[in-house]
């Protein structure tokens, strides 16, 4: 048994060693990756996530799911993508211009604030980003009205024990629901279980 742990843990520590590099030196190596393990057919079916949808995404980085969630709304569907990192969003916008892609606005957010339009989201989307957030209540009090009241905010992160001994990329199931029951929200349900990840669905 002793065994067996310490080989996991080898396991799990070359997998970082493989990892980090690969999102420094190879960054779409990196999100084909990171979304193998968050797969669209999965996780677009468990959200609910229909055409004609306006939805806002906190902490968008460079587009990974962003542009998915766009193809998936469609054109009479809208996508906000908020980040507070200048430089992941000059590459998304970037990256709007190559793929000619018209349904997604930037929204440069404050750290407290994701700063997306009052009232206009049938969803808020998070994912990979939750754990990373220094102020989440903030956050998610600030994103509160953003939503409108039969929407659904979307939370996917980490789960203590899928990531070995690394619980940074992680967050404690009861730890997440208090968070968003103090901004407002009531838990609905886990939607799905993929690899490492939990999809929690809330609403207002």
């Amino acid at each position: 048994m002793k065994k067996s742990i310490q080989v996991l843990i080898s396991m799990f520590a070359l997998l970082l060693h493989v990892s980090i590099p690969l999102m420094a030196q190879d960054p779409d190596g990196w999100e084909a990756y990171q979304t193998s393990l968050q797969p669209p057919e999965i996780v677009l079916p468990a959200i609910e996530l229909k055409e004609g949808m306006v939805v806002g995404e906190i902490g968008a980085g460079r587009g990974r799911y962003t542009v998915i969630l766009a193809r998936h709304v469609g054109e009479k569907g809208h996508i906000y993508a908020n980040d507070i990192d200048t430089g992941s969003l000059d590459y998304l916008d970037l990256r709007l211009k190559r793929d000619k892609i018209d349904n997604i606005t930037i929204i440069r957010g404050k750290e407290r604030d994701p700063l997306l339009p009052e009232n206009k989201l049938d969803m808020i989307f998070i994912v990979n980003t939750y754990h990373h957030i220094s102020h989440p209540v903030d956050v998610l009090k600030n994103a509160y009205p953003a939503l409108k009241t039969t929407g659904t905010l979307v939370i996917i992160d980490g789960v203590p024990g899928k990531y070995g001994g690394d619980s940074s990329h992680t967050i404690p199931k009861d730890k997440l629901i208090s968070q968003s029951k103090e901004a407002g929200f009531s838990f609905v349900k886990v939607a799905a279980e993929l690899e490492r990840d939990n999809i929690y669905i809330f609403r207002k």
